[in-house]
């Protein structure tokens, strides 16, 4: 206690080394809590299942594709035929239009086999969850809101029992899911009982495949003897029905924990190394602050040392000092990160599972505990450690009042140089990631993005119950549409480039039928009006677009894209040439070719183009129509920025239809902003802890310069009195910081370049090994420490010989 308050005595005496301390450790801590709390959140808090570790998500392997859907009856054969399961539950999407006593809203959800609350062991947090009765055939309609949706469109009232209208059906609200309820890639702001022998898909084997399988093992069973039990009856399944198991392969069995948060695992430990690095680097600034107020205290040490105390006494003084340090700064930083953590996740990605339910828990607590334990030690082991080595009694009788003179000048030397290392990592990783977010940003998705609105049609199940009132649609919609001012062109697509979604078919040649089933190849399946391709200015090479005559009546019709052409037609023509698709429940069907249109991607910024399939809207085939009215898209041609044409939008919608929800509408660039938002995010935060590390750095490397001056004076006033003039001073000072540079330099980047192997999957466009980044990096680093030694330097050159001379 003694030494405590000694300790404060002598902060409250230097209140300049004490604010720097206590803000540099406040940053590092508060940065690395705020990013740890996303951390665990999302990585390392266990969801709220039973046995997770015999939980596993099953998917069906295609060549193209290891996690692709299932068909339903598929479903029912993997359900009775499997052995080493406590149960297997399906997984699908089911997206409704809500309609209640406010605004309808589309809302995202999912249809889940009765069993499946049994197997993860969840319980709802209010009412009751699906019972085996609620998938039984003619059973009640039913639904259960997610908490989200309870909390922010029914304000946590009592609804249980409520009914709403879900796609123009009624269903009661039988319970709330639990907030931490998360499957893989799905949203779920409600879910329905899939009713497999009631639903129409359940025959279908062929051209309807949507479901996932969440499977819990038995005890003692491995994934992999799941996996191989699986194959068993896929295989059997495929001797029976060769039909439904065309390109098939496999089955994927992967733990359902690592799967929820797959995707996103090596951006977080990538931005938690990241911010780890910054508080090595915060807590070797302040250990070299505190070795050198350190170095200053001998004396007062030594004087202490001769009236009998021991060196473990001192030891512990310093150290003493260094946790009062660690303790303030941990709690600033602490309450930094409580506040950081709230702005950190109104910025995280949307498909960031569990990003909402960042709190501050007992391991956040512990890690807090661990990282300023962490702070004490290292920047009392520096002081401390020259303590231990230097002559007490050498302090006695020297001049300056400071003993261990080499020892600590090497030690303060060897932590600006392990900052300015660590700062380099850092910076190469940003660069890196720029580099590589400018790379994407500059690719050509295959039409232009300017100048476009899109709107999400979410159609009613009992107002376009068939093809006939969807195909009427498109005549009630873009008359409308195209005679708002501003508005250019309209068209109609059914799932949205960059938007997310995957929807594909096999096709193939009629003169030229695969070898092998499951070597039909796939391509993305997309149904489009006619103006659709000039619309998106998608580039139109040869043939024709689609045309107000290509109906049910005439020719099937389609347009491919270029890189389907050069794989099929590389010796002749596409255009008048035949393919066959397989999006119908029979036989594959043929379609004329009448166009070819230019690469696009469709999903990812970063894949490149694949093979695409479009069909006419008013050839609509009758199995497409409920995907048609989930997942398809307005788009509007426009020559005034786009979310001004919003209301006039809404309003005409409207207008048509005042049942369609007109709440997702976003400008195409908005769309694409989405499809990146992983990538800004983790360029965001290793950018600012590159550029804080660098400033960090800096300021290490003008504190050791400023402080070398300082025990030099004297050396400067004797070489400036025999005749040095004050640029050889200059010279002198910064040649020897940027030896200090140079060294950090060079170890920064041999252990930069290794580590940058780790983030290659991250990257696009760009090498780990990138010349342009790593001399971007050489160019800012050395400009920092050039202003740093400059800075500190320009000191030197303006000393009086004499008042050097007589400096103590």
């Amino acid at each position: 206690m003694h030494d405590f308050k000694f300790a404060l005595r002598q902060l409250r005496k230097s209140p300049g080394f004490t604010f720097v301390a206590v803000l540099t450790l406040a940053l590092g801590i508060g940065a690395n809590v705020a990013i740890f709390s996303v951390v665990n959140t999302v990585l390392l808090r266990p969801f709220a299942f039973s046995h997770p570790d015999r939980l596993v998500w099953i998917s069906s392997q295609l060549p193209t594709n290891p996690r692709a859907p299932f068909s339903l009856p598929e479903f029912c054969d993997y359900r009775d035929q499997n052995t080493l399961f406590d149960g297997l539950a399906a997984v699908g999407t089911y997206n409704a239009n809500l309609i209640d006593s406010g605004e309808p809203e589309r809302v995202q959800g999912l249809r889940l086999s009765a069993n499946i609350f049994q197997l993860l062991g969840l319980r709802p947090l209010r009412g009751r969850a699906f019972v085996a009765e609620d998938d039984a055939l003619n059973a009640a309609p039913i639904a259960m809101i997610s908490y989200s949706l309870w909390s922010r469109r029914y304000a946590k009232q009592d609804i249980i029992g409520r009914s709403v209208n879900l796609n123009g059906e009624p269903r009661v609200i039988v319970g709330v899911l639990p907030p931490d309820f998360a499957l893989p890639n799905f949203e779920s702001d409600v879910v329905v009982p899939l009713q497999p022998e009631g639903d129409p898909r359940r025959k279908i084997r062929t051209s309807v495949h949507f479901l996932r399988f969440v499977g819990r093992l038995k005890s003692g069973i491995t994934p992999a003897q799941g996996r191989a039990e699986l194959d068993a009856i896929r295989q059997d399944i495929r001797r029976k029905f060769p039909e439904g198991n065309v390109g098939s392969t496999g089955v994927t069995v992967l733990p359902l924990s690592d799967e929820i948060v797959g995707n996103v695992r090596p951006m977080l430990i990538t931005i938690l190394g990241a911010v780890a690095a910054l508080l090595l680097i915060a807590c070797a600034n302040l250990a070299s602050l505190s070795l050198a107020r350190a170095a200053g205290r001998q004396r007062d040490l030594a004087v202490r040392a001769a009236l009998g105390a021991a060196r473990s006494q001192l030891v512990r003084l310093l150290f003493t000092e260094s946790a009062v340090l660690a303790l303030v700064g941990c709690v600033i930083g602490f309450l930094l990160a409580l506040w950081g953590s709230d702005i950190l996740v109104r910025f995280v990605p949307a498909d960031l599972p569990r990003a909402n339910d960042v709190t501050i828990d007992a391991r956040v607590l512990l890690f807090t505990a661990s990282v300023a334990i962490a702070a004490t030690l290292v920047c009392g082991l520096a002081p401390a450690w020259l303590l231990s080595r230097a002559d007490l009694r050498d302090a006695l009788t020297s001049g300056h009042g400071e003993a261990g003179s080499s020892a600590q000048s090497r030690l303060r030397r060897l932590l600006v140089t392990a900052q300015l290392a660590l700062a380099l990592v850092l910076l190469a990783s940003a660069g890196l990631f720029l580099r590589s977010f400018a790379h994407l940003t500059r690719e050509n998705p295959g039409f232009d993005s300017h100048g476009l609105l899109t709107v999400r049609l979410s159609l009613s199940t009992d107002s376009y119950p068939d093809r006939a009132s969807v195909v009427r649609l498109v005549d009630q919609f873009l008359p409308g549409l195209t005679s708002l001012p501003g508005v250019e062109s309209v068209g109609i697509v059914s799932l949205l480039p960059l938007g997310g979604g995957h929807s594909s078919i096999n096709f193939s040649l009629p003169d030229r039928p695969p070898s092998k089933r499951e070597d039909t190849p796939r391509a993305n399946y997309r149904i489009v009006t006619p103006g659709y391709i000039s619309t998106m200015r998608i580039p139109l090479l040869s043939g024709r677009d689609f045309a107000e005559e290509d109906n049910a009546n005439r020719t099937a019709v389609a347009l491919i894209s270029a890189p389907l052409a050069r794989k099929l037609f590389s010796d002749r023509s596409p255009v008048g040439q035949r393919l066959l698709i397989d999006d119908s429940d029979g036989d594959p069907r043929p379609v004329q070719i009448v166009g070819v249109v230019g690469d696009v991607k469709q999903e990812k910024l970063e894949v490149q183009p694949t093979f695409d399939i479009y069909l006419p809207w008013r050839q609509v085939i009758p199995e497409a129509v409920p995907w048609l009215r989930s997942t398809s898209f307005l788009v509007l041609r426009t020559n005034m920025p786009p979310m001004s044409l919003e209301a006039a939008v809404r309003k005409e919608i409207r207008n048509v239809d005042p049942t369609i929800p007109t709440t997702n509408i976003r400008s195409m660039e908005q769309v694409m902003g989405g499809a990146l938002a992983v990538r800004r995010f983790s360029l965001s935060l290793v950018g600012v802890f590159a550029v804080t590390a660098l400033l960090l750095a800096a300021a290490a490397l003008y504190a050791l310069i400023a402080y070398g001056i300082e025990r030099r004076t004297r050396e400067i006033g004797v070489r400036m009195a025999l005749g040095a003039c004050r640029l050889g001073i200059l010279q002198m000072i910064m040649g020897e910081g940027f030896r200090l540079v140079a060294t950090g330099m060079m170890l920064g980047f041999l252990a930069a370049i290794p580590l940058a192997n780790l983030i290659a999957t991250q990257l696009y466009g760009v090498s780990t090994h990138d010349p342009l980044t790593y001399a971007i990096v050489l160019v800012a680093l050395s400009a920092a420490a050039l202003f740093a030694s400059y800075f500190a330097a320009r000191r030197a050159m303006h000393l009086d010989p004499m008042v050097a001379l007589r400096h103590e």
